[in-house]
C-alpha cells in the first residue's frame, strides 16, 4: 500500500518549530517514520511547473517527459487515466485539457481557483461548453466534454504551450505563470472570448446569487502523449486533508488535521505490514519504505530511522 499526504512536510524552519508537538499530536506518525527508511527529494516548482505530490504522482505511474517538455505535461494524460479514459485518445496522440477555473482580482494581482473547488456540476460544464462552440470554428481550436472540471481541448497543429498545474498556480500570483508570448496568442483571444460568454451565462448569474464563484476562465495544460505513461501503480491512496492549511500555514488547524488523520488512518496500520508512505510539501516530497532487513548478527544492532534529519532539516 502506498499512501501520499498532501501537505505533511512543512518548510524546514516551521517544521524545526512543529516536530516538537508531533509526540503528542501524532504518535503512529513518529512510529512509521521511525520503523522505516526516508529519502527526501527537492523539487523546483518552477521547472517542474507542478507541485511535489503532481511530481511523484507522475513519477509513480511511470511519466517519460520528452526533453522539451516540463514535467507538467505529463498531468493531462494522467488525468484521463484517472478518468478511466486514456483509451480515448491514440498512445501517441498529445493530450491537451481545459480546466474550468475562476480568476479572482487580488491585492497582489488575481488568484485563480481551481474546478476541484467550485462544486461544478455536468449540467453547467455542459451548458458553458455549448454557448462557446459557436465561436470554436474560426480559431483552430476544438473543444470536447471530458468531466464537469476538465475538456479535452484538440489545438491547432503548430500549437504549444508550457503550462503549469492549477494546484500550483493556485499558490501564488496568477500572473506569475500567465504565458503571454506570441505561441500563445489564439488561446489568449479565445479566453477573453469566453469570459464575455460566461459573463453572460444565465447559470452563472445564478451562481453568483447563490454566493459560488462562477466559472470566468479556462487553464490549458498537457502536450504529453498517453504512451509517454508506464504501468499504473496498485494501491495507492492520495490524502489532501492537510494541503489547504499548509497554504495557509493555518499550522493550529495543520495539527489537529494531522492529529485527526494519525486517529483514523495511520495508527490502525500499526498492526500491519509497513506501508510505502510519500509526505508533500512545497517544494519537497519524502517517501518512507520499510528498511531493508539486516544479516544476523547485524540485526541485533539495528538502530531506529532519524526521520528527523530530513524531516525538520537544520539548513
Amino acid at each position: 500500500m502506498q499512501i501520499v499526504i498532501n501537505g505533511a512536510l512543512p518548510e524546514p524552519a516551521i517544521a524545526r518549530e512543529l516536530i516538537k508537538h508531533l509526540p503528542q499530536k501524532a504518535p503512529a506518525l513518529i512510529q512509521l517514520l521511525t520503523q522505516g527508511t526516508g529519502t527526501l527529494s527537492v523539487r523546483d516548482p518552477a521547472t517542474d511547473l507542478c507541485t511535489p505530490a503532481q511530481s511523484w504522482l507522475l513519477q509513480a505511474h511511470g511519466f517519460t517527459g520528452d526533453q522539451a517538455q516540463h514535467l507538467s505535461a505529463g498531468l493531462a494524460p494522467l488525468r484521463l487515466r484517472q478518468l478511466k479514459q486514456i483509451h480515448s485518445v491514440a498512445p501517441d496522440q498529445p493530450v491537451w485539457l481545459a480546466e474550468l477555473v475562476h480568476i479572482a482580482p487580488s491585492r497582489e494581482g488575481a488568484m485563480l481557483i481551481p474546478a476541484d473547488q467550485l462544486a461544478l456540476s455536468e449540467s453547467y460544464s455542459r451548458a458553458l461548453l455549448q454557448a462557446i462552440a459557436p465561436y470554436l470554428d474560426d480559431t483552430g481550436f476544438q473543444f470536447e466534454y471530458l468531466s464537469p472540471e476538465w475538456w479535452r481541448v484538440t489545438p491547432p497543429a503548430d500549437f504549444t504551450v508550457q503550462a503549469a498545474s492549477t494546484e500550483l498556480v493556485s499558490q501564488s500570483n496568477l500572473n506569475n505563470w500567465w504565458t503571454q508570448d506570441v505561441q500563445t496568442r489564439p488561446w489568449r483571444r479565445l479566453i477573453n472570448e469566453f469570459q464575455m460568454l460566461a459573463f453572460a451565462l444565465p447559470d452563472n448569474r445564478q451562481r453568483e446569487q447563490a454566493g459560488l464563484p462562477s466559472v470566468n476562465s479556462l487553464w490549458l495544460f498537457g502536450g504529453a502523449s498517453c504512451q509517454q505513461l508506464g504501468r499504473e501503480p496498485g494501491d495507492l491512496h492520495l490524502v489532501d486533508d492537510l494541503h489547504d492549511s499548509l497554504i495557509r500555514q493555518d499550522w493550529g488547524l495543520w495539527l489537529e488535521q494531522l492529529a485527526q488523520l494519525d486517529r483514523t488512518l495511520l495508527a490502525p496500520l500499526l498492526t500491519g505490514p509497513m506501508p510505502e508512505l510519500v509526505l508533500t510539501g512545497l517544494d519537497r516530497y519524502a517517501h518512507v519504505g520499510p528498511a531493508a532487513r539486516r544479516i544476523w548478527p547485524f540485526s541485533l544492532f539495528k538502530q531506529p530511522s532519524n526521520w528527523s534529519q530530513w524531516w525538520s532539516p537544520l539548513s
